[in-house]
């Protein structure tokens, strides 16, 4: 081994790169926070980044600051490129007012601002300071013996505007006593370094102040305009030293520099109020590691140069006093720790972190941020805490925890040349113990670790070990095999996984970046009482290997366990499984015997659904020894879902809502998270990566016609990208599923839109229901809301709706197992109503040839016609973008329109597109449309090698006529009496509507057919509007026409049955024994009308 010159070379560098050229700092609050406005409103935001560059934006992901009001607002990018605060202030999504949704539809969200974010900060510069001497940080000590204590000073100052609501006293203990547990922490400051230096490194902290600063807080803390962090914090800083030393003239500065260097190692402090961090206030400060530099100051002859400084409060509201794990993340920084989130903005894509496992990702906010987790044993080894030991021989291991610090690596470049450092792989026990009992998870966590010459000077010395996604210089290799921050509860080994090796074939592997082999196997992986054991290429002795396979087929009372013996010394006597809600059970736990084979499994029946259990396999030999394979978690499934089911996601454990599943099937890292403020599941798309993302269902028992209802929305309109609706009858498993329903997000946002998915195929089987997000990539957000599972209720059919004495009369047929029923009622206006659409894939049809069609798109790669469902009041308008592709070729599209379903016009002239054409061309079809009222259009496709993508197709149509509501509600009945308001109310010769709904309780299912009753009236406007049309002897009879008049008159599916010009006043026709809706359209000059018609049975 080459141990010595490696820590020799890691010292070296971290004494050589300990300042960095930006200010270090604390990673954003990585949940979602719920802020107050000035007039009382909430709004709930994130907070992206650091101190370096932090920008905050509203949940679905816009980008928002403060004016100066206090208000949260949006921001936009003028056409320069320029980011500017508009006049709109952020709501939530479900507060947003009309006026507020048609801005945000105009906004660019932040992940698609990434470089205006980001080009005015790579010039910042800020002057490097120095990390504290390894003679103070690691001493060399007897053994058993600690350090002497090194001292250090933090200053508490009051703002001008915001001052301090905790004593002296309070930080006074909050960083030196021992075992300090207010608000459940698990200790101080100096217990943290304590423990984790082994004794080497014990700061105590001499705590002085509150002293009030000369100025509001917004002087030193608000951010600069170009985003880039604090604008006057040195002077903060300043200003407490002058303060902290004229008010305590007895304490000698000098003291504070602990290694003699002339320098004070650092100045600790904590300003009153809330951090930036957890608030996304431009005012509130960002908690941060930086130097004076060129400001810097002299005191008793020290000069005052590094200093840290960290929030009174935590949260951004309420008055509680802020855990240890920011300052323990900041003081962390002057010994010469780095941070392993991605700090340049993500400018080389998203380098995921550890997490929750290190205090220099976001486990600085564990408990609430009172129980930061152990440094890893890299960061002890930088620091000189910790000496681990190579795996290069067979070896049989028995690996204490980290806590005890130890910890073993392979050497990933064995032949690299002698200082210019290493490639590793870092082997460490957590266990929930301790500062780590807020982990995620508990077992053998393996991380790479490459601190070779070039990654020092590219990334570890600009404080951006992880920058680079491509090829992050410290991330774990995951148990699971997910490299994703949802799932870090299988990280570790053996784990929920019931991974048992790291070998250089293994998922993980163990290569190192080049695809090198490290030829050092590490197998038969397994925890027991707190140790990790393992061997190391084959181990030194022969073992008896059970390995417990990953559980099949769970149920909510049973789950099939398997197991396969890897290796035996001796013969086995007894072969079976335990199972238990501890996490090791044993033959002393519940156990089945099963028949002995290298091969075993055995389905375990008599379950508790919806609840964790661990499962492992044993064998006992022929000495009577026990051996047992890992111990693997698994939950059962929640029991049977049965109609009514309305699904709630308020509850979650590891990382799911209770009772269904989250698979993260490309691995990003971005999934489905419940959104507390819009109370609905969301998906917030990934700026880098393709989404295909599962969220899987509890199992649900289909009633009869059974129907699974919910709610979608989304915010910012694309084309790119779909929300699927899949369904399996066997497992969880994503293989087992078949699409049933897709949904393109561009055919409505801004806005809730209620979808059915019709079940009754499934009638009486037990099924699985998968909503999946699949897009490219740049997307937006998607919510779910209300997801249901009913056996519909039949349609109303109204079958009175007359006159009464006092008003009117209404009656329809009741529904068996209807609650109640809805009822609208409204008077039918002349008004036309008109319905703008991106046209819905479900209205598009390829009728010959090819065509790829989704939500308003129309791909050709070849000849096609595809035709527009029937729009029988009429067609207005039409637009869209035409953009090409293809080598070459001319090619031409075709816009036809029918008033009959039979005969074809054309509209406009023919489309030729000749060249490639990215941006594509705007067509307007407006002029061509006027009057026409055509009810169908057809788009024809003449394929000559050039590709032609129709993109935003949108119609505008009329929809029958405009209703102004008169009254809504609920009906206990199947009948009401709508009594008059004033006398002859309802014979003014208004025409009025009526629609029911029947419910079940939670949901009204679809509405009746409406119902019309109008008394006669005298008064028209245009010739069409004296006709009127009656059934008389099962003929169609139009009377009042004016001469001349077009009648045309179709089925409701558009079937034409009568089309003619009637030169008198009056015609009848037969419709062949038609029943149902007919669409009569009058046409007399430019003057049209619909009439709807019913034929009764």
């Amino acid at each position: 081994m080459r141990k010595s010159y490696l820590l020799h070379f890691l010292l070296i560098i971290c004494l050589a790169l300990g300042g960095t050229e930006k200010a270090v700092a604390v990673k954003a609050n990585p949940n979602p926070v719920t802020i107050t406005q000035p007039d009382g409103s909430t709004l709930t935001i994130r907070i992206h980044g650091d101190e370096n560059l932090h920008y905050t934006t509203t949940i679905d992901g816009y980008l928002i600051r403060r004016d100066n009001d206090g208000y949260f607002k949006y921001v936009d990018m003028d056409a320069d490129g320029s980011l500017r605060i508009t006049s709109q202030t952020a709501n939530n999504i479900d507060n947003r007012d009309n006026e507020e949704q048609q801005t945000v539809s105009r906004l660019v969200p932040a992940k698609k601002l990434q470089a205006q974010l980001t080009k005015s900060h790579s010039g910042i510069a800020k002057k490097p300071g120095k990390v504290l001497g390894r003679h103070i940080v690691s001493p060399s000590l007897p053994a058993g013996e600690n350090a002497a204590e090194s001292q250090y000073l933090v200053i508490l100052v009051n703002f001008k505007d915001c001052t301090f609501h905790f004593a002296q006293n309070d930080f006074d203990l909050w960083l030196n006593e021992p075992g300090y547990d207010v608000d459940g922490g698990t200790g101080s400051v100096k217990d943290y370094y304590r423990d984790n230096s082994m004794g080497k490194f014990i700061p105590n902290f001499t705590v002085v102040g509150p002293y009030t600063l000369a100025h509001e807080q917004s002087y030193y803390a608000a951010n600069a305009d170009d985003g880039s962090g604090d604008i006057n914090p040195r002077a903060m800083v300043i200003e407490a030293c002058n303060l902290a030393k004229e008010n305590n003239p007895q304490i000698d500065f000098s003291i504070f520099d602990n290694d003699k260097d002339g320098y004070m190692d650092n100045v600790n402090i904590i300003y009153a109020g809330y951090s930036e961090a957890s608030t996304g206030d431009e005012n509130d400060m960002w908690p941060h590691s930086w130097t004076l530099g060129e400001e810097a100051i002299t005191i008793d002859g020290i000069t005052i140069n590094n200093y840290g400084c960290s929030a009174e409060l935590v949260g951004a509201s309420g008055i509680k006093m802020d855990g240890i794990g920011t300052f323990t993340h900041e003081f962390g920084h002057i010994l010469g720790l780095k941070d392993l989130y991605d700090t340049d903005d993500y400018l080389n894509g998203y380098g995921l972190d550890p997490g929750a496992y290190t205090l220099y990702a976001s486990g600085s906010y564990n408990n609430d941020s009172r129980t930061p987790p152990y440094l890893m044993a890299f960061e002890r080894m930088q620091m000189g805490w910790c000496d681990p030991i190579e795996l290069s021989e067979p070896e049989d291991v028995a690996l204490q925890p980290i806590y005890t610090n130890e910890a073993r690596y392979i050497n990933a470049q064995p032949g690299r040349e002698e200082g210019t450092g290493f490639e590793w792989f870092v082997l460490e026990n957590r266990q929930r113990e301790g500062w780590d009992t807020y982990l995620p998870a508990h077992g053998l966590l393996i991380y790479h670790y490459d601190y070779t010459q070039e990654m020092v000077e590219e990334y570890w010395s600009v404080n951006g070990p992880n920058n680079n996604s491509k090829h992050r210089c410290l991330y774990i290799k995951p148990a699971d095999g997910i490299d994703d921050t949802n799932t870090r509860n299988g990280d570790t080994y053996p784990g929920r996984s019931g991974n048992t090796e790291f070998t250089d074939t293994s998922t993980p592997n163990s290569l190192n970046w080049a695809g090198e082999a490290t030829n050092t196997p590490v197998t038969n992986i397994r925890e027991e009482g707190g140790i990790i054991y393992f061997q190391v290429k084959g181990g030194v002795s022969a073992q008896s290997i059970l390995k417990t396979l990953t559980p099949q087929n769970i149920r909510d009372t049973s789950v099939e366990a398997q197991a396969v013996v890897v290796n035996k010394t001796q013969s086995i006597r007894e072969m079976g499984f335990c199972w238990a809600t501890q996490e090791e059970p044993t033959i002393d736990s519940y156990r089945h015997t099963v028949e002995i084979a290298d091969t075993i499994s055995y389905i375990i029946t008599g379950l508790e659904a919806g609840t964790q259990y661990n499962v492992r396999a044993y064998m006992i030999l022929e000495d009577n020894s026990v051996i047992y394979g890992a111990a693997i978690p698994f939950s059962t499934e929640c029991q049977v879902a049965v109609a009514p089911y309305i699904a709630d996601f308020t509850s979650w454990t590891d990382g799911e809502p209770d009772c269904w599943k989250i698979v993260d099937n490309n691995k990003d890292g971005t999934t489905w998270i419940f959104d507390e403020n819009a109370d609905g599941m969301l998906y917030q798309f990934d700026y880098w990566n393709n989404a295909d993302d599962w969220l899987i269902s509890t199992r649900m028992l289909v009633p009869e016609n059974g129907c699974l209802y919910f709610v979608r929305g989304v915010v910012e309109t694309t084309t790119v990208e779909n929300l699927d609706i899949y369904v399996s009858t066997h497992s969880r498993e994503i293989e087992d599923f078949h699409l049933v329903k897709r949904y393109s997000f561009a055919d409505n946002f801004g806005v809730q839109v209620p979808e059915e998915i019709d079940l009754k195929e499934y009638e009486g089987q037990e099924i699985y229901i998968a909503f999946v997000c699949h897009s490219e990539k740049l997307q937006g957000s998607l919510w779910l809301w209300q997801i249901y599972l009913a056996s519909k209720l039949d349609t109303p059919r109204i079958t009175k709706f007359e006159s009464t004495d006092n008003g009117l009369y209404l009656e329809w047929t009741p529904i068996e197992n209807a609650v109640r029923y809805y009822l609208e009622f409204s008077e039918v206006t002349d008004e036309v109503y008109t319905n703008a659409v991106f046209v819905p894939v479900s209205d598009l049809y390829v009728t010959d040839g090819n065509a790829d069609i989704s939500t308003g798109t129309i791909f050709f790669s070849e000849n096609g016609v595809v035709e527009t469902r029937d729009y029988p009041d009429g067609i207005i308008d039409c637009m869209f973008i035409v953009t090409t592709s293809g080598p070459t070729g001319t090619s031409l599209l075709t816009i036809e329109g029918t008033l009959d379903g039979t005969t074809w016009e054309q509209i406009g002239p023919s489309i030729r597109k000749s060249a490639y054409d990215n941006e594509g061309s705007e067509h307007l079809l407006s002029s061509y449309l006027q009057n026409k009222l055509y009810r169908k259009l057809r788009i024809t496709c003449q394929h000559g090698g050039r590709n032609l993508k129709i993109k935003y197709f949108t119609l505008q149509y009329n929809d029958g006529y405009v209703c102004n509501m008169l009254s809504e509600g609920y009906v206990e009945n199947s009948f009401v009496n709508i009594i008059e308001t004033t006398p002859d109310e309802f014979l003014s010769g208004k025409k009025y509507a009526a629609t029911v709904y029947s419910g079940d309780g939670v949901l009204f299912y679809d509405a009746s057919e409406t119902a019309y009753f109008s008394a006669p009236d005298n008064v028209s406007l245009h010739a069409v509007d004296k006709a009127f049309a009656v059934v008389e002897n099962g003929n169609v009879c139009i009377r009042n026409l004016a001469q001349h008049t077009r009648v045309l008159c179709s089925t409701a599916d558009g079937v034409l049955l009568y089309n003619n010009i009637v030169d008198g006043n009056e015609c009848s026709f037969g419709v062949g024994g038609y029943q149902g809706v007919l669409i009569i359209r009058l046409i007399h000059n430019e003057e049209g009308r619909i009439i709807k018609l019913v034929v009764n049975p």
